[in-house]
């Protein structure tokens, strides 16, 4: 049974030799800042577009999340961030750990449009897609078992610019 779930695991995971080479609008995910997570939506700290942040997260029981998480609402940790855009775009919010992402504009919940994993051996565990409007919004993150997770916002049409 051991032996089962040890391949079980290692199917899952990839050895990888080298990290992955990513493509737009990746590119820059391995050259994080930092930052910790907020606990309010007052004063969250900005996502901006492609510009990865390595961040520190609270129980998040202690998070005041301004709509109720979709899942694991008093699980792990979880932190607030700010996202602003100046015009409508489809925007992927990439983890580098397995954690419940909510986007949040005015009081209500956006329903994501796409999810997915990032490359094998890219560390981007998780890639959620949102169609958001130009305006600011609330990036909810909670049931991250770890305290800090890596996370990044990016607009789709960073590799298709306008001409």
């Amino acid at each position: 049974m051991m032996i089962l779930a040890a391949l079980l695991l290692a199917a899952a995971e990839p050895v990888c030799a080298v990290p992955a080479v990513l493509d737009e609008p990746w590119t820059s995910w391995t050259r994080s800042g930092q930052a910790t997570a907020g606990v309010l939506a007052h004063g969250a700290p900005a996502l901006i577009l492609g510009k990865p942040l390595t961040a520190a997260l609270s129980p998040a029981a202690q998070v005041q999340f301004r709509v109720a998480p979709g899942k694991g609402a008093k699980d792990g940790y979880g932190g607030l961030f700010s996202l602003s855009l100046k015009q409508a775009a489809r925007v992927g919010i990439a983890l580098s750990g397995p954690a419940w992402v909510d986007v949040v504009t005015g009081d209500a919940s956006i329903a994501s449009v796409e999810h997915g994993h990032g490359p094998d051996c890219s560390g981007i565990r998780k890639i959620v897609w949102f169609d958001l409007r130009a305006g600011r919004h609330l990036v909810q993150i909670v049931g991250s078992k770890a305290a800090s997770v890596r996370v990044m916002a990016a607009d789709a049409q960073a590799n298709h610019p306008a001409n």
